[in-house]
């Protein structure tokens, strides 16, 4: 699919130290009002799954553009819930960190995307979140797991309710017989209902719920030097309440 465009301009300028790119808005609003019925029916909860996100060529500088486990940024997990997990590169303010994923980053919280979110899941007051809280890359190594959970409901900093998230997957190499697949589990927690695979370039959108419950349980069978890539990005909503907007005015001019 390949949702983004690359500008033209007449202007003189130094080659940038990465290409300039942005999603296509149209294109992906487009693709957002068409699967907002398969969003919204889909079970166990709201989810979509999109192949083909960036196209090869952008998706293979992505997934090359993330560190990888040697990365002195990197906050390595090791718990009973999740395991051999390094992430929270977003502490050091994505320090030396390629140009290519920190693009990538940005346009996750652009308008392009923001409006793809909202014409997929109904919702126009979705607000990003530039320093990826709970979020960003994630690197999961050989033998890592992910318990089933439920994400956490608030952004405590700015008082909004967690809305919808998403994962793009950007491994370098990927074997599906690795395992790693995300799991969507029944609100009761006594079945799988959905298994997908964190193949390169799969953009996946998940609904917020109390009750959403997913991860990726079974530990990674993939070999040493290798590893499970995912970002991360969460969407928020202000928590509207009546009459909010009874003062709101536009521009006092003198």
């Amino acid at each position: 699919m390949a949702c983004y465009h690359s500008p033209m301009s007449n202007v003189v300028r130094a080659q940038p130290a990465v290409e300039a790119w942005g999603f296509d808005r149209t294109a992906l609003v487009e693709l957002g009002k068409a699967r907002a019925p398969a969003y919204a029916a889909a079970e166990p909860f709201p989810h979509l799954v999109v192949d083909d996100l960036l196209g090869a060529e952008r998706a293979a500088q992505v997934a090359w553009a993330i560190p990888d486990a040697s990365h002195p940024g990197w906050r390595r997990r090791d718990y009973a819930e999740q395991a051999g997990r390094l992430s929270q590169l977003q502490r050091t303010g994505f320090a030396d960190v390629a140009p290519q994923l920190r693009w990538l980053l940005a346009e996750l919280n652009g308008m392009a995307f923001l409006d793809f979110l909202g014409a997929l899941t109904g919702r126009r007051d979705l607000i990003g979140d530039p320093h990826f809280t709970g979020a960003g890359p994630i690197l999961t190594l050989p033998g890592g797991h992910l318990a089933l959970h439920a994400d956490f409901n608030r952004d405590s900093a700015r008082h909004l309710d967690r809305a919808v998230s998403i994962l793009y997957y950007a491994p370098r190499v990927w074997d599906e017989s690795w395992g790693g697949e995300l799991e969507l589990w029944d609100r009761e927690r006594r079945a799988c209902v959905q298994r997908i695979a964190p193949v390169l370039d799969r953009l996946v959108v998940i609904g917020y719920g109390e009750d959403h419950w997913h991860g990726h349980p079974e530990p990674l069978r993939c070999p040493d030097g290798h590893a499970r890539v995912a970002i991360a990005a969460h969407y928020y909503a202000a928590r509207s309440h009546e009459r909010d907007d009874d003062d709101a005015h536009g521009a006092i001019w003198a």
